[in-house]
């Protein structure tokens, strides 16, 4: 039988900054943003601001409203990557599949790591090392495929081991929320909830018939899952990902009301896409996403499709046609792009391959200068909406 390791860092964000600065260990800490940057939200934080109902989403403002005594610190994405890597090197040692599921989240495959004792005891062997050595805790679940092991690491949190069997599964899992359930997301839930299904119990035991009329081969997929029907591997450590999509979205330090601001925003987003998709040596794409976040603080979404493309001009275009045929909204706090549908090399025209050597150059006079070294012309008109790349990571921190 498949032994399946899902380890998480407890409160990963807060406790990293506890240990470059030991001072803080046992006070309410939380990480979040600068407040006159517009990034006042809190978007992670340690089980001691929690209890005073400081959590992902509270601005900083109300934080400190709510816990007087509250640290807020700035991200240091440089020291999460640092600890998220030390953690892993621990896993390592143990099994050759390590698949990261987030900088704080991996699954093991310990099938065959025999040689370390059961698959309970290697998890708990690996909890005592990275509170040891590194000074972190991990919650961990232990089962038989990576759904079940994903919920298991859950159930008990800090700084446990949860083991679902084949025998106990239905007595530890199908009690839970079906939005506890890997793979529900929210609007998935609510659409469940709306036929009944508000356990993954109720799942597992609704007519499968009716999931996959509706919902496709995910309600296939979910009604499996949820009777412990998961196949899925755990990559090994030097696989990389299937990668489906490249994208970036920032809060901006104002909300933005005037055309030619929103203009330059997609532009500089373009440009920090066209970046990554060149750094991972993606060709081109044909599909082009944009959200928006309104000062109201609600999503919208839309994409279309473009020309085979890695060009910033271009994506700039099509992601402002998206916005201003779509969208009425005078004031936006939030914008991204995101690109998918990559393809091999395609045929670009003239006008597409001179854009895309345009980008490469000036993406290595970045590398070998600095990002600020070499800009366009349109982004003079606004500083610091041009610099607004610098803050982007900030928007993918989730809460944990």
């Amino acid at each position: 039988m498949r032994a399946i390791l899902h380890c998480d860092l407890n409160n990963f964000y807060a406790s990293c900054e506890c240990l470059v600065n030991p001072e803080l260990k046992g006070k309410p800490v939380a990480v979040g943003g600068k407040e006159e940057d517009r990034h006042g939200v809190v978007v992670a934080s340690n089980y001691e601001a929690k209890k005073f109902g400081v959590r992902c989403g509270v601005t900083t403002f109300e934080a400190k409203r709510r816990c007087p005594e509250i640290v807020i610190c700035t991200p240091k994405f440089e020291v999460y990557n640092k600890y998220s890597h030390m953690v892993r090197k621990i896993y390592e040692e143990y099994t050759d599949r390590v698949e990261p599921f987030s900088i704080d989240e991996c699954f093991l495959d310990v099938t065959h790591s025999k040689i370390f004792g059961s698959p309970e005891k290697i998890a708990n062997e690996i909890r005592e090392r990275v509170k040891k050595e590194i000074g972190l805790t991990i919650s961990v679940g232990v089962s038989f495929n990576k759904t079940f092991a994903k919920i298991g690491s859950d159930l008990k949190k800090p700084d446990a081991t949860t083991v679902i069997t084949k025998e106990n599964f239905k007595e530890k899992v199908w009690s839970l929320p079906v939005g506890d359930m890997f793979g529900v997301g929210r609007k998935m839930q609510e659409k469940f909830e709306k036929i009944s299904i508000n356990t993954i119990g109720d799942l597992a035991n609704f007519d499968k018939n009716y999931l996959v009329k509706e919902f496709g081969k995910v309600g296939e997929d979910l009604h499996k899952k949820a009777n412990g029907i998961d196949d899925e591997e755990v990559r090994l450590s030097f696989e990389e990902p299937a990668i489906k999509s490249v994208g970036n979205s920032t809060t901006f330090y104002k909300d933005l009301t005037d055309k030619k601001e929103i203009q330059l925003a997609f532009m500089v987003l373009a440009e920090s896409v066209v970046e990554r998709m060149i750094k991972k040596g993606i060709k081109t794409c044909h599909t082009l996403s944009i959200v928006v976040r309104d000062s109201d603080l609600k999503f919208y979404q839309k994409q279309c499709q473009i020309p085979p493309s890695r060009s910033s001009d271009i994506f700039a275009k099509y992601a402002e046609k998206l916005f201003f045929e779509n969208y009425s909204s005078k004031k936006v706090r939030l914008l991204g792009i995101s690109v998918s549908g990559f393809d091999e090399e395609t045929q670009l025209s003239f006008f597409s391959q001179e854009d895309k050597k345009l980008d490469e150059i000036m993406l290595s006079i970045r590398d070998k200068f600095g990002h600020n070294s070499i800009k366009r012309a349109s982004a003079l008109t606004n500083e610091k909406i041009a610099s607004s790349m610098d803050r982007v990571q900030l928007d993918k921190i989730g809460d944990d």
